[in-house]
């Protein structure tokens, strides 16, 4: 009698330890079948770590995925920019659990206003094909944050290329020459701030146009730097006869252009140690 009594005991196991588990499935087909339960709020900056994502298993059984780089959240607020993902951001939730991921994301509407504290998002979408390769090409490589609001601007609001700067030789022009196939544009020569309004974050409208220049001289000589338009009326002065002493110079001329009407102007720089004009040009 008892040796058929220990022939009926059976180890106990939890259900869910013997179910499939749902590994690294697509997150809208998670979000559609129910699976997971997500929440999104703004961390209260409009680029870098801007989204914190809350997943929650709602599955008897261990699920796996990832939030994808191009991931974009929309925000329930219509005068509050949509957030871009631009880094992939896995998880790996057993039965029930409950798990806050913070997501590097960028504002995809620059002349909206940007997250505040605890803005709420809706679970979103993967983004526009161009947007999905800007997140990935950013996720390849550490990119700064201002760097990467700029591409973002430029591919999603079609603002200027030349928000990411000059061409300068560094590991950022991987990314410029990615935006510039992404957006059309030519890759920028010249660097542009942007003007800021209430109730955006960032205009698109240029404020200041930056062009690197650099020379080598051997004698004093005096530098000269002005502001033409197409028609070669000057529109600025930069330099008047500056006195510089033998050396190497880099310098990164500022030209303020808020106040000039659209259309294409050049940057004229000459000195009396050399012969002819060093021709800048760039485009409002």
């Amino acid at each position: 009698m008892r040796a058929a009594l220990r022939l009926l005991v059976v180890p106990f196991f939890p259900v869910f330890s013997i179910l499939p588990a749902l590994a690294n499935a697509e997150l809208r087909d998670l979000l559609d079948a129910r699976r997971i339960a997500l929440q999104a709020r703004g961390t209260g900056v409009h680029g870098g770590e801007a989204v914190r994502v809350e997943l929650r298993n709602t599955t008897s059984a261990r699920v796996a995925g990832r939030i994808p780089a191009g991931w974009v959240f929309t925000s329930v607020d219509e005068q509050v920019q949509d957030l871009l993902v631009v880094r992939d951001e896995p998880f790996d939730l057993a039965p029930g659990a409950l798990r806050t991921i913070t997501c590097r994301a960028f504002c995809a509407q620059g002349a909206l206003r940007g997250p505040s504290e605890g803005e709420r998002y809706r679970p979103g979408a993967l983004g526009a094909p161009a947007l999905v390769a800007l997140a990935q090409a950013v996720a390849a490589a550490p990119y700064d944050d201002d760097l990467v609001q700029a591409a973002v601007w430029a591919v999603s609001n079609g603002y200027s290329i030349a928000g990411m700067g000059a061409l300068d030789s560094t590991s950022a022009d991987t990314l410029r020459l990615v935006v510039a196939r992404l957006s059309g544009q030519p890759p920028p020569r010249y660097g542009m701030r942007f003007q800021y309004a209430a109730g955006s974050v960032c205009t698109g409208r240029p404020d200041v146009v930056e062009q690197p220049f650099r020379i080598t001289v051997g004698v004093p000589t005096t530098l000269n730097a002005v502001v033409l338009d197409r028609n070669g009326r000057i529109v600025h002065i930069l330099e008047d006869h500056t006195m510089i002493e033998p050396g190497r110079y880099a310098w990164r001329l500022q030209v303020p252009v808020a106040d000039l009407p659209p259309g294409r102007y050049a940057i004229h720089v000459w000195t009396t140690a050399h012969p002819g004009v060093h021709r800048l040009p760039f485009t409002l």
